[in-house]
């Protein structure tokens, strides 16, 4: 179509010059344009671009890049079309989108909507230009896709309007499609050919109807083109409808307006950008028209207007306009809205340049202005400074309009000006450093308010007036915090230099770690305003680190080394607030959002990559658009590509998002590595905060993680989680640093399973209904329950992965943060799909799992562009609470939730640990995960057992830990019980007193929850033992459970009236445990005896108490009647033994109907059983019986026949209870004289038996056995003084003047050692009960004559007896607990006998017990010394009965107590103990000299009873003399002292004195006893051990050194130059310094002499090294400045103290032979003298040596000092030491420092060595 047109009715001459005809309504041409040029204005103005010069018409459209072209709108609406018409090749996308736009369009074009037009058809062209059409038909354009898709689906009415039928009506073609075939519509592209060309004219109508557009256009077209024309214009292939956006090379202006981020605008929009444009532009011309008349006229004046807008500022280069706040507002406004409608490019440059010079001067004021408050100010300064706020607030502005300005017109260079960015910064700062961070940490008060006073500190002044100044600060601080967020826009649209950045950088930081307020009341702006600027810093910040990759290294080093200003508190720590979850540090946040930026994908220059990736993208949209239209129509909705495409692709998504993973990955290491290097490094209680900041930063990732927001959190984690178990698994690193790891582990795996947790709930408050997508997530929660995740679901296409990324692109990913997030997902779900194989073409799909076909493609192309996803696909969007569950569920998906069973597995191991911190750390580590998750016991059995296996750990601190949680297990599953009771059973006779009332308190929450009678049973037997432990704590707490659990819960319940059979059952249910009880042990009867006794008399409600036990004691004897009424039904014996429990401890309780139904068991006695039931029996009756006034005497006489008659044929046992019950039957009936003649009846008989002859007749021997028996018996409680002249009727030989003294008279001839041992055995017993009743007895010359014989012939059994009664003797003079002869305070007693009660009132007992106490107390010491049988501990007994008496001096009895206290015979030492406690607290001084007395005896005691000279005892070790620590621990500090002084002395000896053989072997002994004791004291003072090593160190240089010369001079025969050969470096041994044949020429004796003094000395040696390594005293050795304040420090032992013990043991076992061979005592001698000479404190190792010690236990990393071990081989091998300068005996030898050759490695190097992402695989 290059031949002639019409265009607005002008006629114009052809192409050959030809005149063709004219319309009839024109007469004159057209010009050309390049006619019509030269006459324009514009031949005289040269273009400066050439795309904005207007083109040269044309007839027919072209697809050449025009201005408008070039707008984003219309770039967008291409896009939108071309996606729809890529959309339109799929069958499924079309059903999705594309028909969606499909049926709009049809709704848009149905007939009925459609207006109708009628058009006339114009006049026809000439002939030529008809026959010219008919040569050449214009062929009809290629519809795109999309519309042939419209085209076929539409119907549109139409009707061609022909010259022969001009008005026909219009007709509806029902056959759209087949009349749109029939016309060849023109396409652009065969029109810009036709230009070109001569072209025929049109065709006619009869071929061709054309439309009316067609027939009225005439185009002037230009012969040719110049080539800057064509340049302007873009070849495009005929065929093809490739979209605008596949230019590579967008012009300078559409780039510029996309990195202006301009939108698409609606006309609306486009008239307000005018609007605003022309508003600027008016408020420039007032500006400079103010400014002009700013300066003053010939008369001096200047305009008020310009006043109201500019003012005058002094400056360094004179006076300068500077705009009022006012104007500079208006400024700003207008700014702005120009800028955000894209229209900053109208306005003159000169002009834009303008306002930025005027808007410096505001900037730079405030560089000058002091913005800080003054402590002592007035109203006046105050004023001043709201005035200078102004001028801050100004500055602020104008930095804003700056930036705005600079932004917008980022590619004119004109208005870009390094030094204004420079002032901008530099106000900036200013005003954070000057005003907002003093702000931000001015406090009410600059005092802290003192604890327990009302009175609040003054206030701080500076604060007042800041105060009062408040609405204007407030405005000031907006001004900043917008000028912030301007800032980062700024920093992201322009490139900055580093300089800059670096300020940036220091103030951003500045304000982030500036100490904000907790609470408003200390805040002068408040809180979350100072947080609100943080915030922007933060984003600042972000950006900076997202866009400049130079700075990022920078920036997090700056952060982490910032930690230490952040609060330690979590109150002042957590302010930064999130939408839903709990507030966290601004810091974590902005920690986590930098390691989401390094996984956003931000472009080539955002990340500063190399070109390879961007080279390798091109490449591959190069290949794809050559593949053609066909293999694209074939391809589905994922983009089908060939297996070369699809291997490119799968590479290209690996190169794209691996160092995305990687660089976030190495952030998140490097930070984790930082934090942990600096908490390993302190502690909570440190003056560093960082201890506790670990733990802030690691509960305020678990609080966002399955946050979608903050995705990085879980990387952070899973970095920490790998450190921490490399930590823990890594045995050299100390304790602290494993004890941390664990805590750490504890609380990470808690988060874990509260997010778990999290899910569930989530998913069941999920309201599915029909959506799609909840019910996806809900299944996904099911199977994370289940652990039957999978993994292809997972990460599909249309798995949570997506919902959590279309949920943030539907919130708004212009929002960094979110952006960040978003970008993090994506790489996350392209990291998992690609499995982690490398960027390599011949990666094997199998490394990856198993996804849907080309989703590597899909995920390309989201992460290139994230508006993809949205603009392809038409999803559902997820709800809020859909897109949350997403994320919860993709996290729990992830790497660290996945590692739960490893970090559980390495808590469960470390709860086997060798270091109990560490098993008591790992045992609370599991006790988080069990509060927080139960069900993990039943998932793992492996759990409880370990928890269980740790009860019988050797440290208390594990054991009580333990059972700590066992407790919260059995309370989560109470089935538990059954399984652990008896083990909580056992630790309630543990050796430690916490754990024992630990176990105890247990014991009590098991009682409740079981049903089963023994487990009950068991509980309370363990609990009524421990009513008599030795720790008063422990027996309070006893008592107290007793209580609780057996008689408060019956307190007010009544087995009459309502509710009676219930309350019986429960009666019933206690009484069986009582009887089971009691049954257990004569002991536990014992116990629970006192205890009653105790709360019917003294107990808070012995009323209530006493009713219990009365109904208790009702249902027993029920019982006795019929045992079915009782739940077990007991045996009638069982029964009795309880109700005899209640009659001893409340015999007024009982009833006289209940005492009536014992009397058939007093009958019968046929049987053993008959036996017991009448013991039982008996032993109620004689304690009940005298508190019973209505007993009948019928019920008594025969009761008194029943038990007379079978006095004679009961045995010892029951004639003890019946005797007691016979007498108090006797006193209710009063016939005594009935019961005196029948004892003397036997007494007769006996006395006529002491000339008989037993030998021969064994009869005689059994019937002299039961005289003596029933003799002693009613001697013993009956008193027959009234009957002394029928007793010398009946012994007419008798002189005495009392009946007692008839009965001794007769009985202590059968003491004689010339009758049988069983006859002296009963007549010693009955001696000794009739002496109980009568004390004075025990003073007749006979019966202490019969005693002394006794223990002059040292009879086992005889002692034993005579014991027995002695104690029994003794026993009865002591006041028991709760005894009724102590009269009560406020009784009424006011003098007399009847206040001092029976206690004070002297009587033949005090008399007699102190008579025997001291004749007899050496005997008693010796038998409890020199056994350990039931003598020794009957004696023992006695001996804390005299001293609870003081019947003897303390010093006769004191040392014999300590020593007891060694006993094995836990009865025994238990009862030494708490006397000797007793005894010590009332006379201390007394007995501190007496101590060292006491260690020589304890030492005999051990080495001749015992048979062990060791100072230790169990598993692990405990000093023997641990007792007496404790005793010297509850008394003076002082004494303490002295003990340990004296003891340590006590090792000392001297060669002249001591130096016999035996006498240094014995010592060798007692030195060992003595050290190791030393060794294992619990200290608790630095200074007491302090003192200890300097007594230490002395003996062993006062003696050590006279030894080891003696050594040299008389064994080894050292030489000068052999010592000096020593001190070069020359071991000294055997083999070196003495020839073999000198070796017969040594004393065998003197050999063995000085060896054993040399073991001596080595003790003393290793004991002294052991505590300094034990205790860590290193650091407090040699310190003069603050001495004092040190060693008044509490002692801790070191981390490897069970090692150290261990080694030391063997140390200690090792010295000390039994090889009495000369070869092993010259050996001995050789290593005591190298001791003495070498160093080996000072002593350099070597590496391997380091190491293994370490691996032994044997190093003190804490301390700093040598890992050496205190123990040498006796070689002496390992090294080579320093030689001591001196070995003088008047000092201590001296030591040099040891010098550390080789540095250790840090627990930092050690972080930094380890992988950051290893064993995660």
């Amino acid at each position: 179509m290059n031949g002639q047109g019409y265009t607005n009715g002008w006629h114009h001459q052809d192409e050959d010059g030809g005149q063709a005809s004219a319309r009839p309504r024109a007469s004159l041409r057209v010009p050309t344009v390049h006619e019509a040029l030269p006459y324009t204005p514009f031949s005289s103005i040269i273009p400066f671009n050439a795309a904005d010069t207007i083109p040269p018409p044309v007839a027919l459209p072209t697809t050449s890049p025009t201005y408008f072209q070039d707008l984003p709108e219309v770039m967008s609406t291409a896009k939108v079309l071309q996606q729809l018409s890529q959309g339109a090749n799929s069958a499924e996308q079309a059903g999705k989108r594309c028909q969606q736009t499909v049926r709009d369009m049809q709704k848009l074009l149905a007939p009925e909507s459609l207006s109708q037009f009628k058009f006339k058809y114009p006049d026809q062209p000439s002939t030529d230009i008809s026959k010219g059409a008919n040569q050449q038909r214009v062929r009809a354009p290629e519809l795109s896709p999309f519309a042939r898709m419209i085209l076929d689906k539409t119907r549109v009415s139409f009707h061609y309007l022909t010259p022969e039928s001009p008005d026909l009506p219009v007709k509806a073609d029902t056959s759209g499609a087949k009349a749109s075939a029939k016309v060849a519509l023109p396409t652009p592209q065969s029109q810009l050919k036709s230009t070109l060309s001569t072209a025929p004219p049109l065709s006619t109508p009869q071929s061709q109807p054309p439309t009316g557009s067609q027939e009225s256009r005439v185009v002037i077209v230009p012969k040719t083109l110049t080539p800057a024309q064509r340049a302007e214009y873009q070849w495009v292939p005929e065929d093809s409808n490739v979209s605008v956006l596949h230019n590579k090379t967008p012009s300078k202006i559409r780039e510029n307006r996309v990195a202006g981020d301009h939108r698409p605008m609606s006309v609306d929009q486009q008239q307000k950008g005018e609007l605003a444009v022309q508003k600027l532009q008016s408020l420039l011309s007032d500006i400079f028209d103010a400014e002009d008349h700013l300066q003053p006229d010939t008369f001096g004046m200047v305009s008020a207007s310009a006043h109201a807008l500019l003012a005058l500022q002094e400056t360094d280069e004179g006076s300068r306009a500077v705009l009022q706040p006012e104007t500079q507002v208006r400024l700003e406004s207008a700014v702005l809205k120009v800028v955000a409608s894209g229209g900053l490019e109208s306005i003159e440059l000169e002009e834009l340049i303008h306002v930025e010079k005027l808007c410096e001067v505001a900037v730079a004021e405030v560089q000058t202005t002091s913005l800080h408050i003054g402590e002592e100010w007035s109203e006046h300064d105050a004023e001043e400074w709201n005035q200078r706020l102004v001028v801050a607030e100004r500055s602020m502005i104008a930095a804003r309009t700056l930036m705005r300005i600079m932004g917008a017109g980022a590619h004119i260079k004109e208005l870009q000006s390094e030094d204004c960015l420079r002032s901008i910064l530099t106000a900036i700062k200013t005003v954070l450093e000057n005003l907002l961070v003093p702000i931000a940490e001015l406090r009410y008060s600059a005092h802290e308010k003192i604890r327990g006073t009302k009175e609040e500190p003054p206030a701080d002044s500076r604060f007042l007036i800041a105060q009062a100044q408040r609405s204007v600060l407030q405005t000031t601080l907006h001004a900043i915090m917008r000028t912030l967020r301007v800032l980062g826009d700024f920093l992201i649209k322009t490139d900055v230099d580093e300089s800059s950045l670096s300020v940036v950088e220091a103030f951003c930081i500045l304000l982030i770690f500036a100490d904000n307020a907790s609470n408003d009341r200390d805040s002068v702006s408040g809180v979350q305003n100072v947080e609100t600027a943080r915030r922007s810093t933060m984003d600042i910040l972000a950006k900076v680190f997202a866009k400049y990759t130079s700075q990022r290294q920078w920036i997090v080093d700056s952060l982490l080394t910032s930690l230490d200003k952040l609060p330690a508190t979590k109150q002042n720590a957590r302010q930064y607030r999130l939408p839903d979850a709990k507030p966290i540090q601004l810091v974590s946040a902005l920690l986590m959002r930098l390691v989401q930026t390094c996984a956003t994908h931000a472009g080539e220059a955002t990340r500063g990559k190399s070109k390879s990736l961007e080279d390798d993208a091109e490449d591959d949209a190069d290949e794809e658009d050559a593949e053609g239209e066909d293999e694209v129509e074939e391809d589905d909705d994922h983009g089908k590509l060939s297996p070369t495409k699809r291997c490119i692709q799968s590479k290209d998504l690996v190169a794209l998002v691996k160092p995305l993973h990687d660089d976030a990955q190495t952030y998140a290491s490097y930070i984790v590595r930082s934090l942990l290097n600096r908490a390993l490094a302190s502690s909570k209680s440190s003056d560093e905060p960082y201890r506790k900041l670990l733990d802030i930063f690691t509960e305020d990732f678990l609080n966002v993680l399955g946050s979608s927001d903050w995705p990085a959190a879980e990387m952070i984690l899973r970095a920490l989680v790998l450190l921490m178990v490399n930590v823990i698994e890594d045995l050299k690193y100390p304790v602290p640093a494993r004890t941390l790891a664990l805590e750490i582990l504890g609380t990470i795996a808690s988060g874990m399973i509260e997010l778990r947790l999290a899910a569930s709930k989530m998913a069941r408050s999920l309201e599915t209904g029909d959506s799609d997508i909840g019910s996806t997530l809900v299944r996904f929660v099911d199977q994370l329950e289940a652990d039957e995740s999978d993994t292809t679901s997972l990460l599909a296409f249309e798995g949570p992965y997506r919902m959590v990324v279309e949920s943030l692109q539907a919130r708004n990913l212009e929002d960094a943060q979110l952006r960040s997030a978003h970008g993090y997902y994506l790489m996350q779900w392209a990291m998992h799909v690609c499995g982690g194989r490398q960027s390599s073409v011949a990666s094997d799909a199998s490394d990856s799992v198993d996804t849907p076909k080309h989703l590597d493609a899909l995920l390309r192309n989201v992460i290139v562009d994230y508006k993809w996803l949205e603009e392809r696909y038409d999803h559902a969007r997820p709800t809020t609470m859909e897109g949350r569950l997403a994320a919860v569920v993709v996290t729990l998906n992830s790497k660290l939730c996945k590692a739960f069973n490893r970090i559980s597995n390495v808590l469960l191991t470390a709860m086997s640990s060798e270091q109990a911190r560490v098993q008591s750390r790992a045992l609370k580590s599991v006790t988080m995960l069990l509060e927080k998750d139960p069900s993990l016991l039943d998932r793992n059995a492996t759990v409880f057992s370990h928890v269980t296996r740790c009860l019988g750990e050797p440290s208390p601190l594990v054991r009580e830990s333990a059972i700590m949680l066992v407790a919260d297990c059995v309370k989560m599953r109470p089935a538990l019980v059954k399984s652990v009771y008896d083990r909580i059973i056992d630790r309630t006779r543990d050796t430690s007193a916490t754990v024992r009332k630990r176990a105890i308190k247990l014991l009590k929450d098991f009682y409740p929850g079981t049903e089963s009678t023994k487990i009950r049973s068991a509980i309370a037997d363990a609990v009524v033992a421990r009513i008599s432990d030795t720790e008063e704590s422990v027996t309070k707490l006893a008592r107290q459970i007793v209580d609780d659990i057996w008689f408060i819960p019956f307190l007010g319940q009544k087995l009459d009236g309502d509710g009676a059979i219930a309350t019986r059952l429960r009666y019933g249910a206690q009484a069986c445990l009582l009887i089971q009880t009691v049954e257990a042990s004569d002991d536990t009867a014992l116990t629970l005896e006192t205890l009653i006794r105790q709360l019917i008399t003294t107990g808070e409600t012995p009323q209530a108490h006493a009713a219990v036990c009365r109904n208790l004691i009702r249902v027993l004897s029920d019982g006795i009647v019929d045992n079915a009424d009782l739940p077990s039904k007991p045996e009638q014996p069982d029964i009795l033994l309880c109700l005899a429990v209640f009659a001893r401890a409340g015999p007024k309780l009982f009833t006289a109907a209940q005492l009536e139904r014992l009397e058939p068991f007093t009958q019968n006695l046929s049987s053993t059983e008959d036996l017991e039931v009448f013991r039982a029996a008996v032993s109620i009756l004689r304690h009940v019986l005298p508190h019973q006034a209505t007993l009948k005497d019928l019920f008594l006489q025969n009761l008194q026949n029943s038990l007379l008659g079978s006095i004679g044929k009961l045995p010892k046992a029951e004639l003890k209870e019946a005797v007691p019950c016979v007498w108090t039957i006797t006193q209710l009936l009063g016939n005594r004289e009935r019961i005196f003649r029948f004892a003397a009846s036997a007494l007769k008989n006996l006395n006529d038996m002491r000339s008989a002859q037993f030998d021969a007749d064994e009869r005689l021997v059994v019937k002299a056995t039961k005289l003596m028996l029933i003799v002693g018996n009613f001697g013993r409680v009956c008193d027959f003084e009234e009957f002394l002249s029928l007793i010398k009727s009946i012994l007419p030989w008798y002189k005495g003047s009392t009946v007692s003294g008839a009965f001794v008279q007769v009985l202590c001839p059968f003491t004689s050692p010339k009758q049988l041992l069983r006859l002296r055995q009963l007549a010693l017993n009955a001696l000794c009960m009739v002496c109980q009743a009568s004390p004075k007895m025990l003073l007749r010359q006979d019966v202490v004559t019969a005693f002394d014989i006794v223990f002059r012939d040292r009879d086992t059994t005889l002692e034993e007896v005579l014991l027995t009664g002695l104690d029994v003797f003794f026993s009865a003079g002591e006041v028991s607990e709760g005894s009724a002869d102590i009269p009560e305070l406020g009784s009424g007693a006011a003098s007399g006998t009847d206040r001092l009660g029976k206690t004070y009132v002297a009587t033949d007992q005090d008399g007699a017990s102190t008579s025997i106490a001291r004749r007899f107390i050496p005997q008693i010491l010796h038998i409890a010394l020199s056994s350990q049988g039931e003598a020794a501990f009957v004696a023992s007994k006695i001996i804390v009965s005299v001293n609870r008496q003081g019947l003897v001096h303390p010093k006769e009895s004191g040392p014999a107590l300590v020593a007891l206290e060694t006993c094995p015979d836990s009865a025994i030492a238990n009862m030494a103990f708490v006397e000797h406690k007793a005894q010590h607290s009332k006379h201390e001084s007394l007995f501190d000299k007496e101590y060292m007395r006491a260690v020589q005896q304890a030492y005999d005691y051990q080495r001749d009873v015992v048979h062990s000279v060791t100072g230790y005892i169990g598993q692990p070790p405990v000093s023997k003399l641990n007792l007496l620590w404790e005793v010297l621990k509850s008394g003076k500090a002082q004494v303490r002292k002295k003990f340990l002084s004296n003891l340590a002395a006590k090792l000392d000896f001297d060669m002249a004195g001591q130096g016999t053989t035996v006498r240094l072997s014995t010592h060798l002994g007692l030195a060992r006893f003595a050290a190791e004791n030393l060794a294992l004291f619990d200290y608790e003072r630095v200074e007491g051990l302090l003192q200890l090593l300097a007594v230490l160190d002395k003996t062993f240089a006062a003696t050590g050194s006279t030894i080891a010369q003696a050594i040299e001079s008389e064994i080894l025969h050292l030489r000068v130059d052999t010592v000096a050969g020593s001190s070069l470096g020359v071991a000294v041994s055997s083999d070196t310094t003495q020839p073999a044949n000198s070796i017969s020429a040594i004393n065998p004796e003197r050999l063995l002499q000085l060896s054993l003094a040399a073991q001596i000395c080595s003790i003393i040696w290793e004991t002294r090294s052991f505590i300094r390594r034990l205790w860590n005293l290193q650091k407090y050795l040699n310190k003069h400045k603050n001495a004092s304040k040190e060693s008044n420090r509490t002692a801790s032992r070191a981390t490897n103290a069970p090692s150290l013990t261990e080694i030391y043991l063997k140390r200690i076992a090792s010295l000390v032979t039994t090889d009495g061979s000369q070869e092993i005592q010259r050996s001995i001698c050789a290593s005591f003298v190298e001791l003495m000479s070498v160093d080996n404190e000072a002593k350099v190792n070597t590496e391997e040596e380091d190491d293994a010690v370490k691996e032994n236990g044997y190093d003190t990393p804490s301390e700093g000092t040598s890992g050496k071990s205190p123990s040498l081989p006796p070689s002496g091998g390992g090294g080579q030491g320093k030689k001591r300068k001196s070995v003088s005996v008047n000092g201590t030898p001296r030591k040099r420092g040891r010098v550390s050759m080789a540095k250790r490695k840090s627990t930092a190097s050690k972080l930094d060595e380890e992988d950051a992402d290893g064993g995660w695989e």
